[in-house]
């Protein structure tokens, strides 16, 4: 259930509001020029069924009505009193929830712009995806998200337009980022310079953004640092994100706080030098056009990012993945790979014949060989299982965001990435340094360029 309100709660403080109902609505005539913000406080149209639900955002030709917003708004506010957790101020809850679902609306318009289609199957496997993510059917996710207050026809939308979402930054962001083999060359090269490291570091960090454009006002700015001093505080003094983002979810960004394992050189430019050098546990504020980005590290550890000459420990596995879905229960899923490993341990089977029998992915045909992995290179639940093997070892049916697998260890050595595995890895760095940074600059360009009039 914890996983369920997580979720929720993400989707909830990310998500742009049944999108569908504002479909076809002409926004009023104004005389605002395209990107420019007005403030019409208290505005009314004088009916009182009309200021119950009345218009509290214009996005183009697009409205967002009060009803959406107190929606969204209840949501969160019932899904943190579930969990004991503070309310907010409702006042900036709401301000924060606007600003994203206007984004969110302005980027839906222009995926349907450009021509952007989900095809329903895509929607039915991502909502699968989600419920086993959750260690439930689709069946059992979907009433418990009723319980929540989430139908599965809203669900379903905000499904569709987190993946619509997706696609538009792939083809209006990451699909524009290039990156050069100079490029890849010199970054090769600095990470070498005076001799290279052991293995590359990651940093496990937190990031909580509190909102103050470059253009706010003195008191705007006061407040802001206000309230970037209490983060601070409360960060240093061993408070958890979670506790943090529960009373003021406005300030995560992607609806936790959490990023997660990073290599420093795989962050925004911004960030990279204090998570390069930053001991555990240090904090520290950094400033951008967005307003001031407060960072904690978490934790340190060495990495197989594969770009010295140094050895790691390498794994050749092989696997079989089952995904639970429409047509397959999680139950099903479990008794496949069971009744697989029984065959394969009394030797009425080989694992690559049971690969290609039941296994979906991309290595079935190869008797599910995926090669030789570097540390990091498969999700933690996976390399965890794969880990505790040893050579010719099969583990037990587990679970992973993927699915559920059974792996077998092949082979192991310790050997030094390979020239093309280091260009790769470069590559990969660049191109994730580069993608939050374009994407950022894409949405204050989209923002510009977008009519957006707030009547909250």
């Amino acid at each position: 259930m914890k996983h369920i309100q997580h979720w929720l709660f993400a989707i909830s403080a990310l998500a742009a509001m049944s999108h569908a109902q504002a479909q076809g609505v002409k926004a009023p005539t104004s005389n605002l020029p395209a990107g420019k913000l007005s403030s019409e406080l208290g505005a009314s149209n004088g009916s009182g069924a009309a200021a119950i639900d009345g218009i509290v955002a214009v996005v183009n030709t697009d409205i967002i009505t009060r009803s959406e917003l107190n929606r969204q708004v209840a949501l969160i506010e019932r899904q943190m009193s579930r969990r004991g957790a503070p309310l907010p101020d409702r006042i900036e809850l709401r301000k924060q929830v606007l600003d994203r679902m206007v984004m969110d609306r302005a980027q839906l318009q222009k995926a349907e712009e450009v021509g952007i289609r989900i095809e329903e199957a895509q929607i039915e496997a991502a909502m699968a995806r989600v419920a086993d993510q959750n260690g439930l059917s689709l069946e059992d996710f979907l009433a418990r998200l009723q319980e929540e207050g989430v139908s599965p026809a809203r669900f379903r939308e905000e499904v569709r337009s987190e993946i619509t979402l997706g696609r538009l930054r792939e083809r209006e962001v990451e699909a524009r980022i290039q990156v050069s083999d100079a490029e890849i060359q010199n970054y090769l090269a600095a990470r070498t310079k005076g001799g290279a490291a052991p293995n590359q570091p990651e940093v496990n960090w937190v990031q909580l953004l509190v909102k103050a454009p470059s253009d706010a006002s003195g008191a705007t700015l006061n407040q802001a640092r206000g309230k970037v001093e209490a983060i601070e505080k409360a960060l240093k003094d061993g408070k958890t994100v979670e506790a943090i983002v529960q009373t003021n979810p406005e300030l995560a960004i992607d609806g936790t706080g959490q990023m997660g394992w990073s290599g420093f050189d795989a962050v925004p430019t911004l960030f990279s030098e204090f998570l390069s050098k930053a001991q555990l546990n240090a904090v520290q504020t950094i400033r951008s056009p967005n307003g001031f980005h407060v960072l904690k590290v978490l934790e340190r550890r060495e990495s197989g990012a594969a770009l010295d000459s140094t050895p790691v420990t390498q794994t050749r596995a092989r696997h079989i993945l089952i995904r639970p879905g429409p047509d397959i229960t999680e139950a099903e899923a479990r008794r496949r790979l069971n009744f697989a490993l029984e065959q394969l341990q009394g030797g009425a089977a080989t694992f690559d014949t049971l690969a290609k029998r039941y296994s979906q992915d991309g290595s079935a045909s190869k008797g599910g060989d995926l090669g030789w992995l570097y540390p990091g290179d498969t999700v933690p639940e996976f390399e965890r299982e794969m880990n505790q093997l040893g050579i010719g070892g099969v583990s037990p049916v587990f679970q992973s965001r993927f699915g559920f697998h059974i792996v077998q260890v092949v082979e192991r050595r310790q050997q030094a990435a390979s020239e093309e595995r280091q260009r790769q890895a470069a590559r990969q760095a660049i191109r994730a340094n580069k993608s939050e940074e374009s994407y950022q600059e894409w949405l204050r360009q989209l923002r510009d360029a977008t009519f957006i009039e707030i009547r909250l």
